[in-house]
């Protein structure tokens, strides 16, 4: 089995590049692997799209959930990946890889690379009004959550899930644009004011914030999270909660579960996909739409459990 390896050196802060030697050693045994270093922004997805044209059987992301969804975009050919997916989780937030079991201690990682077995999952794809788009493998976010990641640009002392709960600390201190928004969740239409709009194919973001608990990457469908707009006592209130996913219950929160959302704001939207920035505010994207995409990618679990 041919197998390459995509690293993200800089991932976690810098800490990734200290793993090429042992990723190697423990992938020996077993054949051995193909490792190849990100050198810029973007450039996993032309390393993956290079690893499925040359035949290789399996490409493997060794980083943090923005590698891994460089990775699946460079994978992807129309609505399909074409080559199986590894993960080797050594980011900030790992949040795709716990939700499929997939350990973050390294050795156990490759191991599992040998040794697990595929699983086929969703994926979503977003388009913005200025014709971009881009394959989602984990979630997104419009808003208040969108501007956390922004904020973590300028986080050097702290990392992992420290160093979003810092993020979205400052945000809540600072955070005043409540878009109005028209939405259409399928054929549901809602006009409202809004804090933000999480969407999930998973169930975890930055690190540790269950926004959308429920989200499942095998039913075709993308959970939403619609959190009304509010001050910062109720926002302090709200994050306590979403830590557990009891969010759902609050009057202001609104959870929903569709094929495809399209949502039109008033004002240009922040939007982060799978924890990396999609849209700045000053990229004046005011709609995107969001589709599901069932049964999109293979990816290598846990060989017993096959979850």
């Amino acid at each position: 089995m041919r197998v390459q390896v995509i690293l993200n050196p800089w991932a976690d802060r810098g800490r990734g590049a200290q793993q090429a030697e042992l990723i190697q050693r423990v992938a020996q045994p077993y054949g051995g692997v193909d490792l190849v270093q990100t050198q810029r922004p973007g450039h996993a997805i032309e390393l993956a799209r290079q690893a499925a044209d040359d035949g290789y059987d399996m490409v493997v992301a060794a980083g943090g959930d923005g590698t891994i969804s460089d990775v699946v975009n460079g994978l992807m050919r129309g609505s399909k990946a074409v080559t199986k997916l590894g993960i080797i989780p050594i980011g900030s937030g790992n949040d795709l890889a716990w939700s499929l079991k997939i350990p973050t201690d390294v050795a156990a990682a490759v191991h599992q690379l040998f040794n697990g077995t595929p699983k086929t999952i969703d994926l979503a794809r977003i388009e913005d009004d200025h014709g971009r788009f881009r394959i989602v493998d984990n979630n997104i976010g419009i808003g208040f959550d969108a501007i956390v990641v922004i904020a973590t640009q300028n986080i050097t002392r702290v990392h992992g899930f420290l160093m979003y709960l810092t993020a979205t600390l400052r945000t809540i201190a600072t955070y005043s644009q409540m878009p109005k928004i028209t939405a259409y969740f399928d054929d549901e239409k809602v006009e409202q004011s809004i804090m933000l709009i999480a969407f999930g194919v998973g169930p975890r973001g930055g690190g540790g914030f269950l926004l959308t608990p429920f989200a499942k990457q095998n039913d075709d469908l993308v959970d939403t999270c619609t959190a009304n707009k509010m001050g910062r006592l109720s926002m302090i209130g709200l994050l306590l909660k979403v830590f557990n996913g009891s969010h759902v219950h609050s009057r202001r929160i609104t959870m929903r579960q569709n094929k495809q959302i399209r949502v039109r704001a008033d004002r240009p939207m922040p939007i982060h996909t799978d924890g990396e920035v999609f849209a700045y505010p000053q990229d004046n994207v005011r709609e995107v739409t969001v589709t599901s995409l069932p049964a999109a990618i293979e990816v290598i679990v846990n060989e017993e459990t096959g979850d």
